[in-house]
């Protein structure tokens, strides 16, 4: 758990490594986890922490504030330095001047202490292994109050915190001779002037009570010295801090970007890891899936393309309709002989071929006609003898009467060929097969190779 670690100052001329420094030690949320007081030089090894804040005396620094207009950032401290000049009775170069955040309504918070005073605390600090964060005016380390003002006594000066940016001191006369308790007198003045609504007083409570009407005191426990919220800019000052070797202002965010890397890196590693480890089952169950559904398969490479190239086979072999089916070809049966839509008798079909018969045998067919076969003339046994050649042969007999054949339309054996089909006549039905060639005859010749043409057979003329 990161800590913070409180130191108050005694007064900076007088500081040295053997100074009893009190000290409190809080948790994220302000509460004090330890208190005590020890030598400077004892307190790195005695009490480590993540984040060091020293408290100055309150005779060390001045807390004001100055107006001004809005200003870029890289001006504001020029603007600053220049406000408080007039307020100062010395050279402003002696002095260390720090500045918060310019308020809406103009205010500038600003804080100095001695210059060399401060830079030698701040090599101390580095020296006795604590170097400091943060330098806290005085009045800037008390709780905030919500509608009044905290009030500390502390080293002979009243210490009062007014609101989150500002707070005053005031040193009590040791010699006043009034009967109020000397902190409510050194305070009384600036009480008739702010009238605050309440006191937060940390213990121990002044003997005595304010004297004004509508101001309430409360008290507060003397751990809450330590409690209040720092106002987010401080007396150390980046030119004061001394050279601390191996450490420097980008050392905390480097070490955490270098340790949020390993942490990213070694979580990438482990995701990719448990990625490879689930890739390497998801690759075993699909092989196993593919082995299973292909036993056929001799060896598994690469499951999904072996699978798909099977699925792909299996699809063209079953998963759709063939050239050979039943049904295409009826679709192409209709097709090629669209007459016989009304007219069919009787469909079978057996492995690839396609058989019909009509109920008008003459649908597809046309009458051709052809030349009879002269007779062969009769010869006798008898051997032959030469006789001499006469000039008159006996005159010719009649010529053979014309043979009627029904053969099929020319027309439907070009609309097969376009269709690749084979068609045929066998006793009356039509043959239809897929990729082969019909002649008049009704014969049947095997496609050539590179894919089915019917021709009509003009072998016999």
């Amino acid at each position: 758990m990161k800590t913070t670690l409180r130191l108050e100052l005694p007064a900076l001329p007088t500081l040295h490594a053997g100074s009893r420094v009190a000290f409190a030690v809080l948790d994220r949320q302000q509460a004090v986890q330890r208190a005590g007081e020890l030598p400077l030089s004892e307190l790195a090894s005695a009490v480590p922490a993540g984040r060091i804040e020293a408290i100055l005396h309150p005779a060390d620094s001045v807390v004001a504030a100055v107006t001004l207009p809005p200003l870029p950032g890289h001006r504001l401290a020029a603007a600053v330095e220049g406000a408080v000049e007039p307020l100062l009775l010395g050279e402003i170069d002696a002095l260390a001047v720090a500045h918060g955040a310019r308020a809406a309504d103009g205010s500038v918070p600003v804080a100095w202490a001695a210059r060399e005073a401060l830079a030698r605390a701040l090599r101390l600090l580095a020296e006795c292994g604590l170097p400091a964060d943060a330098v806290l005016p005085a009045p800037l380390a008390l709780p905030v109050a919500s509608d009044g003002w905290t009030v500390l006594v502390r080293a002979d000066h009243v210490v009062v915190r007014t609101g989150p940016q500002s707070g005053e001191v005031w040193a009590i006369d040791p010699l006043a001779t009034t009967g109020d308790d000397p902190a409510l007198a050194a305070l009384q003045p600036a009480l008739e002037q702010g009238s605050p609504a309440r006191l937060d007083w940390i213990d121990p409570p002044p003997a005595g009570r304010p004297e004004l009407a509508g101001t309430a005191l409360r008290a507060l426990p003397a751990e809450a010295r330590w409690q209040g919220p720092a106002p987010g800019w401080s007396l150390a000052l980046p030119a004061l801090q001394p050279h601390r070797r191996g450490r420097s202002p980008w050392r905390g965010p480097i070490a955490w970007a270098a340790g949020a890397a390993a942490v990213w890196l070694l979580g990438l590693n482990v995701h990719a890891w448990q990625l490879g480890r689930e890739e390497t089952a998801l690759r075993q169950r699909m092989t196993a899936q593919v082995k299973a559904a292909f036993p056929d398969l001799p060896v598994v490479l690469d499951p999904v393309r072996q699978a798909e190239q099977r699925r792909d086979a299996l699809r063209a072999a079953g998963g759709e309709f063939g050239t050979t089916d039943f049904l295409p070809l009826a679709l192409a049966a209709a097709q090629l002989l669209p007459e016989a839509s009304n007219n069919l008798k009787e469909l079978r079909y057996a492995t690839g071929e396609l058989r019909l018969r009509l109920a008008d045998d003459a649908i597809g067919m046309v009458a051709t006609n052809a030349p009879a076969a002269a007779p062969e003339p009769a010869t006798s046994q008898r051997p032959r003898r030469f006789l001499p050649r006469r000039e008159n042969t006996a005159p010719a007999g009649p010529a053979p009467a014309a043979v009627t054949r029904m053969e099929i339309d020319p027309a439907i054996l070009q609309r097969a060929a376009s269709l690749g089909l084979g068609v045929t006549r066998d006793e009356g039905e039509w043959v239809i097969r897929p990729g082969g060639d019909a002649g008049k005859d009704g014969g049947m010749r095997p496609a050539p190779a590179a894919g089915v043409r019917i021709q009509p057979d003009q072998s016999r003329r």
